[in-house]
């Protein structure tokens, strides 16, 4: 049973209430037809109650835009949405057509600095970024009282003589809900062991993040990226009004977690009494990159579970923590971006962070 607008309904009772379901809630795919983003597939996915969010079918289903109510919760960089077919991937050039959005994937060979490597070119973020989905599947049908909105496919990164990896990705929320939920599965069908790199880049922006806005995270151990980021660390949480000229700033956190390993964090405005929260399992995504990006025109706060850091493969290498695939086995991740509304929900989710830090 859901709560629609104020009243909690079974199927039933809701469907008394409508004619198509797809009055609420709906997926929606289609294609963009202008500019640089000409060309893309894309699905919009609106549950009924306010979340709205829109997946890139052409860029690893990842989700360039999520909306609560209206509002916008995610931040989108000025480049706008880039087709794959015109990203430059070579030196810096990557900054033309980052995708930016609620979430974009990083991996699954590299994550972070350029590199060559194994006689491959690893370029920044990696290139799943930037593979299209296939066998893409958009379900939207009641199961018992609840009806299920889910978009699934796979993306495959592989290269002759070297990996064959695949990603399996399902991405699911339910009408009445205020959450969607990623799952992938990340599979090694070469014969050889690889070595992986995975990170959930999500971007939270303007009004979400203001001036009034704080960062909350369990007590973690916390490591700056580079020199200036050093500078900051103990500032790491405190959010401010875009600045003009700011250099970003990023850190690694180790959160605590509870027994089965979940963890999390959010972003809160607390004058517009609503904030977006992350969950997910510390054991397979043991660290938590902020990327703090004050500067104005670019203004946004990442929150990104990771397996690694944002060094790049050669760093992670020489510092013995790449994560390991070995052939023909599957490693499965997970990843809730949710919206908190309200006193409520806010309190309540401090509570969870209460929780893990008592722990």
């Amino acid at each position: 049973m859901a709560r629609f607008f104020g009243k909690e309904l079974d199927r039933k009772e809701l469907l008394k209430r409508i004619g198509h379901m797809s009055q609420l809630a709906y997926i929606q795919p289609f294609e963009y037809t202008e500019g640089k983003a000409q060309g893309i597939k894309a699905l919009n996915v609106a549950n009924g109650t306010g979340l709205e969010f829109t997946l890139l079918e052409s860029k690893c289903l990842d989700m360039i835009s999520m909306k609560y109510k209206g509002m916008n919760l995610n931040f989108l960089p000025k480049s706008g949405i880039v087709s794959p077919a015109l990203a430059d991937m070579n030196g810096t050039e990557f900054m033309r057509s980052i995708s930016g959005g609620m979430l974009y994937t990083c991996g699954l060979r590299n994550v972070g600095t350029t590199a060559v490597d194994g006689g491959l070119n690893q370029v920044f973020h990696g290139n799943l970024k930037n593979t299209p989905a296939e066998k893409v599947n958009a379900f939207a049908a009641w199961q018992g009282d609840d009806y299920v909105l889910k978009v699934s496919g796979e993306m495959n990164e592989s290269a002759i003589f070297n990996e064959n990896l695949l990603l399996k990705r399902t991405i699911s929320t339910k009408a009445g809900a205020k959450s969607v939920l990623i799952e992938d599965r990340v599979e090694n069908q070469g014969f050889e062991e690889q070595e992986l790199m995975l990170l959930y880049h999500v971007n939270v922006g303007f009004p979400i993040l203001d001036e009034n806005s704080r960062l909350l995270i369990p007590k973690s151990k916390t490591v700056a990226r580079d020199p200036l980021s050093q500078t900051g660390i103990a500032e790491f949480a405190q959010l401010t009004a875009p600045v003009d000229g700011y250099t970003e700033q990023v850190f690694s956190h180790e959160t605590a977690s509870n027994s089965e390993g979940m963890t999390g964090a959010a972003v809160i405005n607390d004058q517009l009494g609503i904030g977006v929260y992350i969950k997910y399992n510390a054991n397979m995504l043991p660290n938590l990159v902020e990327w703090k990006s004050m500067r104005s025109g670019d203004y946004a706060l990442g929150i990104m579970p990771a397996t690694c850091n944002v060094k790049g493969r050669t760093f992670e290498r020489e510092s013995g923590t790449l994560r390991r695939i070995n052939s023909f086995e599957t490693l499965d991740f997970s990843l809730e971006i949710g919206v908190l509304d309200g006193k409520d929900d806010i309190e309540s989710f401090e509570q969870f962070i209460r929780q893990l830090e008592g722990e």
